[in-house]
């Protein structure tokens, strides 16, 4: 059969299934290849095609891969992606996928039991006045509460004007935006302003983010170290800052 120009030839059908084969010249010789063997050393393409666009230039200048729109995606299929040299965002955010996954540390030194920072949040909640039997209402004139979370951190800042509370016994502050740890008894720092609770002099108001519960409770300090529960009190202003590490 004549040659044949390449304009004349019958059009394949596509898409290409792999086991094509195609001419081309190795060493001085003229040899065969599948469309499966085929690595071409660039991918140029459009927006149109659904090929995936490579654009690289020397070994000494920097290479870019593209994806023309949202639709198409680049990822590695080994169960370890490594990357060298810093990597930038120029837009966008770093999205983690999964829950429970973040930035892992290890690499760095140290003896703690996990260097993974898996969680950052911001938000509001709506803190309650409550008795040390856990139960009372409130009508609040005003709440404003915000929490910020970093890995089990728990930061809380409130201001509350409150009245005809139904609460009794010791002054609690309820409804905190994540349940406190359970394992570890831990005192936690507050600046606290209080309308209405006597306070004698020379001690100041403290809280207590109680283990296993989702409240703090509130007492008072002295110089000498000796420890009071705050009285529940059904009218007041209250005004703190607290930080206590999450279940």
């Amino acid at each position: 059969m004549a040659d044949k120009k390449i304009s004349a030839l019958t059009a394949a059908t596509t898409p290409l299934d792999g086991t094509e084969v195609l001419p081309l010249v190795q060493s001085g010789a003229t040899v065969k290849v599948a469309n499966n063997d085929l690595r071409p050393k660039q991918i140029q393409s459009n927006a149109t095609s659904g090929v995936l666009q490579v654009a690289g230039p020397g070994a000494a200048a920097t290479r870019v891969m593209t994806t023309p729109d949202a639709n198409f995606t680049a990822a590695r299929t080994d169960a370890a992606q490594s990357f060298t040299g810093d990597q930038t965002l120029s837009t966008g955010n770093l999205i983690i996928g999964t829950s429970g996954k973040g930035i892992d540390f290890s690499a760095t030194p140290g003896t703690g039991t996990s260097e993974l920072l898996n969680d950052y949040e911001e938000g509001i909640w709506s803190p309650t006045i409550i008795g040390s039997a856990v139960a009372g209402t409130a009508t609040y004139a005003a709440r404003n509460a915000s929490y910020t979370k970093i890995g089990r951190l728990v930061h809380v800042e409130v201001f509350m004007v409150y009245s005809a509370g139904t609460g009794s016994g010791f002054l609690y502050i309820g409804n905190l935006p994540y349940a406190v740890e359970n394992a570890v008894v831990t005192y936690t720092p507050i600046v606290c302003r209080q309308s209405s609770i006597a306070v004698p002099v020379l001690e100041q108001i403290y809280g207590r983010a109680e283990p296993g519960t989702s409240y703090i409770r509130m007492y008072s300090v002295t110089d000498a170290g000796a420890t009071t529960d705050l009285a529940y009190d059904d009218d007041a202003f209250i005004a703190f800052q607290a930080t206590y590490t999450a279940a």
